[in-house]
């Protein structure tokens, strides 16, 4: 059953070094969670991409991880001096990170959703997730009526909230200027999913 889980994200400038195989790029947080991280950097990896991850606590000090992209933050050439860009990861549990060497994928995939701000989430709120839906921007494909885990992850108020879901209509990778792939999702239990959502929508 869908929880309600919190993972609070801490603005965090440590160095990271990481890559599919080596780690060959290098980048900064721009935030920190027990769940993922924020990395500002100019080489932006796939979605879904799986990577290693070494995270310098201290000069001398680090860990190591393993993550999947799960979102980008493209900001225009023109506003980089005032914004960066980066992307965000997912950090894998054990499981997940063994399960591949085991041939023990995961039963269930897992996708997120962000929002920085009360106001990103309410135009989505109203947009689709108040209709039970939601769209996963992904190269991963998957058939129809597979059950899959959806976290929104609210970080304006340092909360995730996770759904039980299926998809619903697959949109498989074209050519072409505006091109839209991904996949649809609607909520196992609409209900249920909208009295976690509603609380969280408040004023802008």
């Amino acid at each position: 059953m869908a929880e309600k889980r919190q993972h609070r994200r801490i603005r965090r400038r440590l160095m990271v070094k990481y890559g599919e195989r080596e780690l060959s790029q290098s980048g900064f947080t721009g935030d920190v969670s027990t769940s993922g991280l924020f990395i500002i950097a100019s080489s932006i990896p796939r979605l879904d991409t799986r990577l290693h991850i070494q995270l310098f606590v201290e000069p001398e000090r680090y860990l190591f991880f393993e993550g999947e992209v799960r979102r980008h933050k493209l900001v225009p050439p023109e506003l980089r001096t005032l914004e960066r860009g980066g992307f965000g990861v997912r950090l894998l549990s054990p499981r997940e990170a063994l399960a591949p060497a085991l041939d023990q994928e995961p039963r269930i995939p897992r996708f997120e959703l962000s929002y920085s701000t009360r106001a990103a989430f309410q135009q989505a709120y109203e947009r689709e997730l108040r209709l039970g839906a939601a769209f996963i921007s992904t190269s991963k494909q998957l058939p129809r009526d597979t059950a899959v885990m959806l976290s929104l992850v609210l970080e304006f108020s340092g909360r995730v909230v996770e759904l039980e879901a299926q998809v619903a209509q697959v949109f498989p990778p074209q050519e072409g200027p505006g091109a839209v792939v991904g996949l649809a999702l609607l909520f196992k239990d609409r209900a249920r999913a909208e009295a976690l959502l509603r609380p969280w929508l408040g004023q802008a």
